[in-house]
């Protein structure tokens, strides 16, 4: 039982791992980071203003001339939840959606997201 500290820290050290280095191309990456923080909602809109703290799984299913879908799995929180005095992280979990991403001269632009969105 006293390795339970361990295992907790490792398990956090592994998720972190994960985090890092989606494989992702960096310009879709930050196209869906930044989308999803300006959009997204997780748990029936109890988490208002969640970020992605991580991707842990990604598959690019279609990456055509105009546009690019893109399954993702992340580990998410919460701007405003993980700032309250009361301690903790209220609001971090694993999800995933589904992003369409369109191919323009600027760059790539999120056209569509999959799941909860803000009201």
């Amino acid at each position: 039982m006293r390795d339970m500290p361990f295992l907790g820290l490792l398990a956090v050290i592994l998720v972190a791992g994960c985090a890092s280095g989606s494989g992702l191309p960096q310009d879709t990456e930050r196209a869906i980071e930044t989308y999803y923080a300006d959009h997204a909602s997780e748990e029936h809109d109890r988490c208002v203003a969640p970020y992605i703290d991580g991707f842990t799984r990604v598959e690019i299913v279609e990456d055509g001339p105009e546009r690019q879908v893109v399954d993702a799995r992340y580990l998410y929180g919460d701007r405003i939840k993980d700032r309250q005095a009361n301690g903790g992280r209220q609001c971090v979990g694993f999800s995933g959606r589904r992003f369409t991403l369109a191919k323009t001269q600027t760059g790539l632009e999120v056209i569509e997201m999959a799941g909860p969105r803000r009201r």
